[in-house]
Formats: C-alpha cells, structure tokens, sequence
C-alpha cells in the first residue's frame, strides 16, 4: 500500500479526525514521560547520618533510595546534624534544602542540587546569631514565590523572656515562634523577622500556596494544658501577616512535623506520630473534613520530620541508579565466574541482552585490582569453534592444572571444555564434542565448575534441577560415568560452585529461577569435595535487597595468602533489568569465627 496516497484520499473530515488522533496519543506520550514522581526527605535517628530520600508513584505507598542509606552527610556545627530536612523545587529548576543542624545552634544548613545526588558546599546561614538570648533553630522550611521570586526561608526558636504570657515550666522552658528571611540568591538575606505570634508555643511550620492564599500548618506545641497537635493558619501573602490558627486538624495522639502535597483533588498531610514511632497521614478534598488515612500509607522503617515534593520520572531513574553500587563490568553480562592467575583477576561472563539468552561467543575481563576492567575479546566462538553447538553460550568457568587453563561451559545445553595455555585464550576444543551431552541426565547439562583440590584432584559440578558431581580423570577433559553422583540440596535450582577453606568444602547454588527478583544463592557444607553437603541454617547468603534484585549465579575468589574473598554475582541491570537484561557485580565475602559465610552486602562493591 502506498501510504502517501491513502493519505491524500482521506477526506477533509476524516484527515481532521486523524490529526486529532495524533495530536491525542502524542499528548498521552509527552504526558507518560512527564511523570511526576512523590519524592520524601526525612532523617534518622538523631540525624547524624543525614539525608535520606524515598519515593512513591502514587503518594501513599513510599520505597527508601539507596536502601535507606544517606544522601549526602553533615558537616555543619558541632553537632553536624541533619535533621527536618526540608527540600523544594526552586525557580531556578535545582533543588533547595535546608534542615537543623543542631538542637542549640543559632543557625540552620542549606544546599542545592540539580538531581539530588551531588551537592553544593553545606552553608551555615546566621540568623539568629543577632540574638543573644536565642536558644535554638529548629525544623526550618523554605518556599518559593512564584509572584515575587524571592524564597522565604522559616524556622522556629525560642528566645529567654519573650512571651512570657505563654511561658511554662515544662517542655524545658522552651516557649517558641516562628521566624523567616528572604532571599532570591541564598548568597544575601534579609533581616531576621518575626512570622507568626498566635498566642501559644509553636513549631514546625510548613507552608504552601492553595489558590489565591498561603496555607500554614503548625503545630501547637502547648504542653499545658497539652495540645501537641496539627492546626492550620492562612494570609494573602506568604509573608503574612497569618490569621487566628484552626482548631486541631489531627486526632486525640501527639502529632508534629507536618507536610502536605496534593494527591489527585485531596490534599494529604503526613506527620510523625513522634510518642508512637510511627507516621500518620490525614486527607481533605476542602482543608476542612479530614479523614484519616494511616492505614493505606507504608513508609520506610524509622523515618522521622521530612517533606514531600515531587521530582519527574528521569530524575527517579538516576537516583535509582545511584541506589546501588556500579556494575564491575559495562553493559550487560551475567553468570560470572571469577579466577585469580598470576597477580591477575578474570571474569569469563555469559553475553546478555537477548530474549531466551541467545549468545555464541564467551569474552573474558582482567584487572589487577577488581575496580578497572580490560575487555581481553572473544576467547571462544561457538560458530567458528565448535562443530557440535552454535548457540546459547552459557555459564563457563575455568580451572588450572599443569600449565593449561581448562574452560569449561554451557552450549546449546551441552557441556564443553577447551583447552588454552593462557587464561585469556583463545581455547580450542580438544573433544570435538560436548564433555556431558544434552540428555545424558536428567535436568539441564549446564553450569559446570571445577574446583581442583589441594592434591591436583580436579571434581567437575553442573546441573539445572538437579546437581551432579564426579571426580575428573588426570586430563581434566574425561571422567568415569559410573562415578557421577547426582544429588539435590533444598532449594537448589542452578549455578553450583565449591571451593575449600580451612578443610571444609563449600557448595554454593542458586535458588529460584534467574528471572525472578527473589534470585538468590544459598550453600552447604561438608567434609568431602563428594559430599554429602549439609545446608546451612543461615541461607541464602546473597540476595536482593531495595533496588537490587535477581541477585545471583555467582562465584567466588580467594586473593592467595590473606583471607580476602570475594563474590562476583549478576543482578538485574539498574535500572531497567531483567532476567534477559543483568549486569555484573563484585561484593566481599565475609566469615564468621565458625567459618559460616555471613550474608552479603549488595551494597558493598568490590575491593577497597
């Protein structure tokens, strides 16, 4: 069909029609990229850590960045604190952060960031060092006025002898307001002045525009008799002057740190129920009937005083980029095996990237430190290679004994060895057919491995479903089919890998099948390269964790004379992986006195 020519016989109606159609499904595409994201700043603890993020897609169900881990540290004052951190989109694009940075400090820190992980300096802003008798700064917030373009930053303290008309002998002797500067350059500020005065002990301000005014939640810090609870003031400009609070907003518990977005026609309004240790949320489609909502909502464990603001779905996928350590190796490869020759690692990988894993030639990587990698080329090639197998290179490993490097691998769901006096190659196969055929055994002939013992004994292990083991003969190319023991420990799906340590042998397995997240990898252990091998009640030792998913099919690497192991592994690629899509990594592998492996940090990369 010539499409041009269909085209122009449309009719004048009919071409309106099919503009609008496009001009619809372009509008729906711009729109599905321009996601908006719910981002969550909050601290920990007592804020030593710093900053930490979460997100949400629908602003009620919340998952921690960076497996809850830290953003970005505190350096500013004697405490270097970083708490209520509280993070905007300014006019400028970046975002801007301020937060405590001390429980008695008469200053607070500010940031920015273009993209929420690299940082400006940290500065320390002064303003309340003018008043001598000032006590604190806590919880400051920052807005932006969209008709002024300047950024109101606002905070609360106390200062000894004023109001004293609200002044109480609890909550040690703390009796605050809330104060603010301007700026529009976070270089010059204005002076310091009072904000809101309404008549009681007030902290944890948070304001925002709703139509033509400014919406301020509080909290009414009145101990006698006690408020502890969320009320709402409004004024016409975001400077003030702010009109007589509202009766409480939150319910009959102690609520502070409130902050608010707009969730479809709701605004919802998050708090620390601080005496709980836990979040509450409420929600009003008119800011005056709320309801309660904290049971939909699941945050990360432990999150205290913070602030919601949104951030679009590319500046999601970086961050979630950053929420795990780098990949050791660039694009996509899977199923590494790690060897050290010489002074020298190698990784021989599976070639990923292909929907049901279709590739036909091995590579192999070399370092000298675990950190930069040299692509070392093709080592075997399946189609020029081999006359037995021309697809599905998969899942090798290499052993050394008497001068030659053995590589063995998975062909078609064959298993294959060849021969190289090198660890780089190239191998040549000496067979000229596979060393276990397709069918031989029950479940699939892949994922072979060699562990050569401290005798020169060479024992090859493989199996998908079940797993079979078998000492090799004197030329590492050959074995007795009569000696082959096949076996299954609880949980093992794929992948074996054994080594020996302090005389015990090691049988390591992956669980689950490799495109589910839940990938993982447990062990056994035995006194004999032949078994049996008994599962360790502490498994799986390696695992998905946040971001981090489908972590598995693994080796291991001793660095000779020192007790430094480490575990190479693929995981989903990060971010947009799958089980057809995975990445490299390297983690340290830990024991414990007992000599029990300790559960791997997928956080931790490589060698330090």
């Amino acid at each position: 069909m010539n499409w041009n020519k269909s085209i122009s016989k449309i009719g004048g109606v009919n071409r309106w029609c099919l503009a609008v159609v496009l001009l619809l499904l372009a509008k729906v595409t711009f729109c599905q990229d321009e996601q908006e994201i719910y981002a969550f700043s909050y601290f920990k603890g007592n804020g030593e850590d710093g900053l930490h993020l979460a997100y949400s897609e629908d602003g009620y169900q919340w998952t921690a960045l960076k497996d809850d881990q830290s953003f970005l540290k505190p350096v500013l004052s004697k405490d270097k604190l970083m708490r209520d951190p509280c993070i905007i989109r300014g006019g400028d694009g970046k975002f801007h952060m301020v937060w405590t940075v001390s429980w008695t400090d008469k200053g607070i820190g500010y940031a920015s960031s273009s993209d929420l992980i690299h940082w400006s300096e940290q500065q320390y802003i002064p303003v309340m060092a003018h008043e001598e008798e000032a006590r604190n700064c806590w919880a400051p917030e920052i807005t932006f006025d969209t008709s002024t373009k300047k950024y109101m930053i606002y905070w609360a303290t106390t200062i000894k002898g004023k109001f004293p008309e609200t002044q109480v002998k609890g909550d040690d002797a703390y009796n605050h307001r809330i104060y603010y500067v301007t700026t529009k350059d976070f270089k010059t500020f204005s002076k310091t002045k009072l904000l809101y005065e309404p008549g009681f002990n007030v902290i944890d301000a948070s304001i925002v525009k709703e139509g033509k005014q400014w919406l301020m939640l509080l909290k009414d810090e009145t101990k006698e008799p006690a408020q502890k609870n969320i009320k709402i003031a409004y004024a016409k400009n975001l400077e003030g002057p702010y009109a007589e609070a509202s009766k409480p907003i939150t319910g009959k518990f102690w609520a502070e740190g409130p902050t608010v977005t707009k969730i479809g026609a709701d605004w919802v309004v998050y708090f620390d129920k601080y005496t709980e240790h836990k979040y509450g949320a409420i929600k009003s489609s008119n800011l005056q009937q709320w309801e309660d909502v904290s049971d939909k909502i699941k945050l990360p464990e432990g999150i205290r005083h913070g602030s919601i603001f949104k951030i679009s779905k590319q500046q999601l996928t970086k961050l979630l980029a950053q929420s795990a350590p780098q990949a050791a190796l660039p694009g996509v490869y899977a199923d590494p095996h790690i060897a050290y020759f010489d002074h020298k690692f190698y990784i021989y990988p599976t070639t990923d990237g292909s929907e049901g894993w279709q590739s036909d030639q091995f590579s192999c990587w070399s370092s000298t430190d675990l950190k930069k990698w040299k692509n070392e080329g093709t080592i075997l090639d399946l189609k020029k290679d081999l006359s037995w197998a021309n697809v599905r290179a998969w899942a090798p490993a290499i052993a050394y004994k008497g001068g030659k490097y053995f590589y063995y691998f998975s062909a078609d769901v064959n298993i294959g060895v060849a021969v190289s006096d090198k660890p780089s190659g190239p191998f040549k196969d000496p067979l000229g057919k596979p060393l276990v055929a397709k069918g031989e055994y029950p479940g699939q002939m892949i994922d072979p491995m060699v562990l050569v013992d401290d005798d020169g004994s060479a024992y090859l292990y493989w199996g998908q479903g079940n797993c079979y083991v078998v000492k090799l003969n004197e030329d590492m190319v050959s074995f007795d089919p009569k000696n082959v023991k096949q076996f299954k420990p609880e949980g093992y799906n794929e992948g074996p890998f054994a080594f020996k340590r302090n005389g015990k042998y090691y049988l390591m397995w992956s669980e689950y099948d490799t495109r589910d997240p839940r990938y993982s990898v447990a062990y056994a252990l035995s006194d004999s390269p032949l078994g049996p091998f008994v599962k360790v009640q502490q498994n799986p030792i390696l695992k998905g964790k946040g971001i981090v998913k489908g972590a598995g099919h693994h080796a291991v690497v001793h660095v000779p004379e020192t007790d430094q192991w480490f575990i190479a592994y693929h995981r989903f690629k990060i971010p947009g992986g799958n089980g057809y899509n995975r990445e490299t990594c390297i983690s340290p592998m830990y024991f414990d006195a007992a000599g029990n492996i300790t559960e791997v940090d997928v956080y931790e990369a490589g060698m330090k």
